[in-house]
């Protein structure tokens, strides 16, 4: 599975029973880079601000004081299930006086989260490696087309 990262910034905003939830994300190359982000984004004013982010095989998240399991771990798994990586998502969320109950947060978070990544600009990962190659004269032609066979 070929994995992908975020173009440029997203966000998508939905309400749920009077309660709105603002999903945002940015590409990031490290985790010192997400938490920053995360700093900077985190909405004083709001109910909880959740998130989750993945960077190759590291990835955490966060409930943000809502009930165990409803809101980071679905933020990961939209984050998973849209083939994201390098990518940080925060959602946050500003109360609206209707209790969602566990189901309704995990559908809400991971609904927000999976819809901001699907309407996102995508840019696929590519892996690069430096090599240094040594061969006669003769065999360049032979070189050449095993490069092209593997768009290298």
């Amino acid at each position: 599975m070929t994995l992908d990262t975020l173009a440029a910034p997203a966000s998508h905003e939905i309400e749920v029973k009077h309660s709105r939830f603002l999903a945002r994300a940015v590409p990031v190359a490290d985790a010192a880079e997400a938490a920053a982000w995360l700093d900077t984004v985190r909405v004083a004013d709001a109910t909880h601000n959740c998130w989750a982010w993945r960077i190759g095989d590291d990835y955490r998240s966060s409930d943000d004081g809502e009930p165990a399991g409803t809101a980071g771990r679905p933020i990961l798994a939209a984050i998973d299930g849209q083939g994201y990586d390098y990518v940080v998502v925060v959602v946050t969320r500003w109360y609206g006086g209707i209790k969602l109950g566990a189901g309704g947060l995990v559908r809400a978070y991971g609904g927000a989260a999976a819809e901001c990544l699907r309407q996102a600009a995508r840019s696929p990962l590519v892996e690069y490696a430096e090599v240094a190659l040594h061969a006669p004269f003769e065999d360049l032609g032979a070189v050449h087309a095993a490069l092209d066979a593997y768009a290298a």
